[in-house]
């Protein structure tokens, strides 16, 4: 069994000895000279030489950033083709429909019933040089007309040297396809490069 805590309040004679002991190191206490003017006192003032290498960094940034950015502009390359516009932008846009001349692959759609819509205009058996697949029937944005591109040859013998710019409606891709591979009967533009 614990024995109760002692009573602080008691006439002890430990008690009473511990608190005069504690008044008198209390009072014995002395303030060191020149404290509180010490505790007063402004911090020293910072280095000049934080704020000129503050304003030295901030102009080292500014010339990389307009360094940086005249780098860019000055990519440009004047003979590069301008990139195609939107065709909202466009003043002149013709639909039409992909034509198939393959009678069987008219209502299919697969892979090998599929025809490119190249990057470029001409012909390409890379995957990579395609900018979309269509098929019979897809509706066309006929943007432009290039008159004497590469011949090319349907299945049927049919041969064509159009090709036209055309924005895929749907998956709205651009890209060039052999004249022979629609069937347009109304006047597109001439591509204008």
């Amino acid at each position: 069994m614990n024995p109760p805590p002692p009573d602080l309040d008691a006439p002890d004679d430990a008690v009473h000895e511990l608190r005069s002991r504690l008044r008198a190191a209390d009072a014995a206490c002395v303030e060191p000279p020149g404290l509180a003017l010490r505790v007063m006192r402004r911090p020293a003032p910072r280095p000049v030489w934080r704020g000129a290498f503050a304003m030295a960094l901030a102009a080292v940034l500014v010339v990389a950033v307009v360094g940086l950015g005249a780098f860019l502009v000055g990519r440009h390359d004047p003979t590069e083709q301008p990139a195609p516009r939107p065709p909202a932008a466009r003043a002149v846009s013709v639909q039409s429909e992909v034509y198939n001349s393959e009678v069987p692959c008219r209502g299919l759609r697969t892979l090998e019933c599929s025809l490119g819509v190249f990057k470029e205009a001409r012909l390409s058996s890379r995957t990579a040089d395609l900018a979309d697949r269509v098929w019979h029937g897809d509706r066309l944005l006929l943007v432009c007309l290039l008159a004497d591109g590469p011949r090319v040859t349907d299945e049927t013998g049919v041969a064509s040297k159009h090709w036209y710019r055309v924005v895929v409606l749907g998956t709205g891709a651009e890209g060039w396809l052999p004249g022979v591979r629609t069937r347009n009967e109304a006047e597109v533009p001439d591509c204008a490069f």
